[in-house]
């Protein structure tokens, strides 16, 4: 791995303001998974997590969901590891993750997490109500910011226990947040 990669992975739990660049990458993205799984027939890509949600603030990581079909859920795993996305069995179960460090067009160093899962899953749901949950109530969205400096600060090179300093203000938001989407 290269220095600039190993200053990214070093860096991954520091807090950062929302940068606009981000749709613009996830877009990039987007398109290159869309290149990689040109033979699944059937997917959506979603941009989701921090990045996806103007003016929150966070990681700097790129979280991007890929739903397939289920026949192809194997399949598709194969191809992104083909094209460097390495499979983090950390969350198995409906949803399996996949990490990405490169360097973008800028020279900087960048991280996706993919999630990769399958229609019917439920997660495609979940990730989409929170994202948007967050982008319709300001409160909330800088309730969550605030809780994410606080974890960076506290664990910035402890991802369990970064994630476990969050966990109960997601516990809470994704419950209002799924009521809300269903809404509307």
């Amino acid at each position: 791995m290269s220095d600039i990669l190993k200053r990214a992975v070093a860096e991954k739990y520091l807090f950062n303001k929302y940068s606009s660049s981000y749709p613009k990458l996830f877009a990039a993205q987007k398109r290159f998974i869309s290149k990689v799984l040109s033979s699944v027939p059937k997917k959506e890509i979603h941009h989701i997590g921090s990045t996806s949600v103007p003016n929150l603030g966070g990681k700097k990581v790129l979280d991007v969901l890929v739903i397939v079909e289920k026949k192809h859920f194997s399949k598709s795993k194969k191809l992104l590891h083909n094209f460097g996305y390495e499979y983090d069995h950390t969350m198995a179960g409906k949803r399996h993750f996949h990490k990405k460090y490169y360097v973008d067009y800028l020279g900087v160093p960048r991280l996706v997490h993919l999630h990769l899962t399958y229609f019917g899953s439920g997660a495609k749901e979940v990730a989409l109500a929170f994202r948007e949950y967050l982008k319709h109530h300001k409160k909330t969205r800088v309730e969550y910011a605030k809780i994410k400096r606080e974890a960076s600060k506290r664990y910035s090179f402890e991802g369990k226990k970064y994630s476990k300093h969050k966990l109960s203000f997601l516990k809470s938001t994704l419950k209002k947040a799924l009521k809300w989407y269903k809404q509307q």
